[in-house]
């Protein structure tokens, strides 16, 4: 298929779910928008750097739907502001540019299956084939190029732009996910990226396999970069367990590597809980690999507010204790 014609596809694709909306004066429904905010702050110390407050995470966001008879519409729309918050510990002045628009996001929910026009959103597949062993909060398992992470044994980013989506409908606990990232807007080349997954989630069981392509004309690679990932997440109640392989392939004429995780967390009585986990890098250049242990304590004061306490220490990179405070409306 042509670039063209794949953008065509897709263009039909959301013409379909919103061909409802040219019905003569639909009755529209368009209750107030939600607000929202999490801040996560704390205190920081890196092997190498100096003792810091920081603010980890401070985002702002407005979400909402919108109803005309047969035709749904979700926005959301979410700024994190942590980086104006800690511009003089980064080289900024005043902090006003440091305004990161994290979600900007319209989704379409049919009978045929839900649509997505983002250009800028977190990471659909971050999410699906990474939270099994995503528990922890500065030692998150995404590559740290957008968003700061204790954790460099992941290559998978946390956030995509220009993202066409499109998620099946669910059957027999599964669903497949589908998109498409435009990076570059001079390469040639309309889809710079694609991927696809299928995932099963039964609420105890989780599993998923997800392909991501990233175009050669993206940097001028010989090769495409592929990224293949498979994960596993058992919820026995008290105890989570789960485990996500990374396999990277031809990654723009540079270091080829698999990363794997394994992680648990376990949910004592009043709010407590304990996690664990293990993470390594195996590099086809030696002096790549790498090995991290991360363990976290974590204490849910309100169903808004929680304390935490966690450190990651790494063969092959910086070691950190990190204390914070997690604040959620």
């Amino acid at each position: 298929m042509t670039k063209t014609s794949s953008t065509a596809a897709l263009a039909s694709a959301l013409t379909l779910v919103i061909s409802g909306a040219a019905q003569a004066a639909p009755a529209l429904e368009a209750p107030l928008p939600n607000f929202t905010l999490f801040a996560s702050m704390g205190v920081l110390d890196v092997e190498d750097k100096d003792f810091d407050p920081e603010a980890f995470e401070l985002e702002f966001g407005v979400n909402g739907l919108i109803k005309a008879d047969a035709f749904k519409m979700r926005y959301q729309f979410v700024a994190d502001v942590a980086d104006a918050v800690n511009s003089r510990d980064t080289g900024g002045k005043e902090g006003e540019g440091d305004i990161h628009v994290k979600e900007a996001k319209l989704i379409f929910p049919s009978n045929y299956g839900v649509f997505v026009l983002a250009p800028r959103s977190s990471s659909g597949v971050q999410r699906d084939m990474y939270s099994n062993i995503n528990l922890f909060e500065y030692n998150e398992t995404h590559n740290g190029r957008t968003t700061p992470t204790g954790n460099p044994i992941f290559n998978q980013a946390d956030e995509g732009q220009d993202v066409l989506a499109y998620v099946t409908p669910k059957w027999n606990n599964m669903r497949m996910v589908f998109s498409t990232l435009s990076l570059s807007e001079d390469n040639s080349e309309d889809l710079d990226v694609k991927t696809a997954r299928l995932i099963y989630d039964n609420k105890a069981l989780n599993l998923g396999i997800s392909r991501v392509l990233t175009e050669k004309t993206v940097v001028g690679a010989d090769e495409d970069y592929v990224r293949t990932a498979l994960t596993a997440g058992y919820n026995f109640g008290q105890l989570h367990m789960g485990a996500t392989y990374e396999i990277n392939e031809d990654t723009f004429n540079s270091n080829d590597f698999d990363s794997f995780g394994i992680a648990a967390r376990y949910q004592f009585q009043e709010g407590l809980s304990a996690a664990l986990g293990y993470y390594d890098k195996d590099a086809d250049n030696d002096a790549a690999d790498n090995n991290g242990v991360v363990f976290q304590v974590k204490k849910q004061i309100h169903p808004s507010v929680s304390l935490w306490a966690e450190t990651g220490q790494y063969d092959n990179g910086a070691d950190n204790i990190a204390l914070g405070v997690n604040l959620k409306f």
